[in-house]
């Protein structure tokens, strides 16, 4: 039975209540088409588009709880008896007033809370960490990459009351946001995944790039921060700072924390196989998963460590992850018929992503006995700095037979093309071209900036 209800939402955010007063746990959304019976639904205004135009779709879809600014509760005739069975809560701004209730009920509920940021690798270092502590606790997480203050919001309102650990991602494009997320929602333990070149528009530079990293750590409930070690700016200013707090290092030239001795990708009939070698404190073990790519070996240690630190021992991790898969578009490798593979990297990309997706392609391929070929897309958000680095991945590209390179990133006139690859600026111009990367005994490798929707290009390789 739930201690919280509608009524402490609106005491907490200042907000008038109308309606039944219903358990305030449950599946929030901002999006109508999301809705599903019993859901909350909130109704936020965007740039382009305003919720409280599709509150009464959300209604229609089954939604029993309403957060809406008070100024349209009479436009939506929300006081009408056909809305009667409908709780209502009415507040001056619907975008702060989530932040606050998600806050509050946080605050009661008291979960010991893990924030993930970095510039690659969080949502795998997520699911990882989950599915090493769901055994033993009672854990909640993100259904996807809800890393903002509104989908953190929407996380935790719809975290049941008996959560003993709360993980969230901590995403950001401009100076600030990862702050405000922890002010809002504080972490216990900060796991920051790496510190590369991403959102390069509202960062500059990679000095700029850490700094708003490093804002996860003015939480004032941190413990314990566990981090890449082989990042030398990352490491070098942990040195420095917060020495009141544990900090746990992971990299392959760590001393104390743990060393990542080998890692090992091999594609297998069940699909993508990792095999890395840790040592931790003079104890030498292996973890594998179903990941695609060395990289990975540091989020499974990051996982790993964050789990050790609620009492899971290596063996148990090591069971649990045999089974671990990756999620759609972050490195599931699909294998069809006439042994063609597919690596489906197509949620996103930046540099560094890129260069691993690559390099880890070639290796495989090579170690296979496979011919590579690539569909590319390009990267967003590089600022004055996407030239060189979109020159830097096509220098990286002549052991592919063929690649299919997408976006207008690679029309620079100062980029020369490399000979073994084609550029087209629209999504259309591609798909008659899958038969020239489509072959047998061959690996297809599919990543790009999520806005170039190459997900529909995975789809139409491995469904037709």
């Amino acid at each position: 039975m739930s201690h919280f209800r509608v009524s402490d939402a609106a005491l907490w955010s200042g907000g008038m209540h109308y309606g039944p007063d219903i358990q305030l746990c449950r599946s929030w959304k901002n999006d109508s088409r999301d809705v599903g019976p019993g859901d909350a639904f909130v109704a936020l205004k965007g740039g382009k588009t305003d919720g409280h135009n599709f509150v009464h779709k959300a209604v229609e879809r089954g939604a029993k709880l309403l957060l809406v600014n008070s100024d349209k509760i009479e436009e939506l005739m929300l006081m009408e008896p056909g809305y009667a069975g409908i709780a209502v809560i009415a507040v001056p701004d619907t975008e702060k007033a989530l932040a606050e209730i998600a806050r509050e009920y946080l605050k009661v509920q008291a979960p010991k809370v893990i924030g993930i940021t970095g510039s690659v690798g969080k949502t795998t270092t997520r699911e990882l960490t989950v599915s090493l502590l769901q055994p033993c606790k009672k854990v909640h997480s993100a259904i996807r990459s809800f890393n903002t203050v509104i989908g953190c919001s929407l996380t935790i309102l719809a975290m049941p009351e008996c959560t003993e650990i709360l993980i969230l991602e901590f995403g950001t494009n401009h100076f600030g946001e990862i702050r405000d997320m922890v002010s809002l929602f504080p972490p216990h333990l900060a796991i920051i995944t790496e510190v590369a070149p991403a959102h390069l528009e509202g960062f500059k530079d990679i000095e700029g790039v850490l700094s708003a990293k490093m804002e996860i750590c003015a939480s004032e409930k941190l413990e314990t921060i566990i981090y890449n070690s082989d990042n030398e700016l990352l490491k070098n200013t942990l040195s420095y700072n917060y020495n009141n707090i544990k900090k746990i290092g992971v990299g392959r030239k760590e001393k104390s924390g743990l060393k990542i001795l080998d890692s090992v990708v091999l594609l297998t009939g069940e699909g993508a196989n990792l095999i890395s070698s840790y040592d931790l404190d003079g104890k030498r073990f292996e973890l594998k998963t179903g990941l695609f790519g060395s990289q990975h070996s540091y989020n499974v240690g990051y996982a790993f460590m964050a789990a050790q630190s609620f009492g899971v021992e290596i063996s148990e991790a090591a069971e649990i992850l045999l089974k671990f898969l990756p999620t759609s578009g972050r490195g599931r490798c699909i294998k069809l018929p006439q042994n063609q593979w597919v690596i489906d990297e197509a949620y996103n990309a930046n540099p560094r992503s890129m260069m691993a997706a690559i390099e880890n392609t070639i290796e495989v391929a090579e170690s296979s006995g496979l011919t590579a070929h690539a569909v590319l897309g390009g990267m967003k958000e590089l600022g004055g700095a996407s030239t060189q680095w979109h020159r830097e991945i096509l220098s990286s590209l002549d052991a592919f037979s063929n690649v299919i390179l997408l976006g207008e990133e690679w029309f620079d006139p100062t980029v020369e093309m490399p000979a073994n690859a084609q550029r087209y600026r629209t999504f259309e111009e591609i798909t008659s071209l899958i038969r020239t990367v489509s072959f047998p005994d061959s690996v297809i490798l599919v990543k790009g900036s999520n806005s170039y929707g190459l997900k529909r290009l995975v789809a139409l390789l491995t469904e037709g």
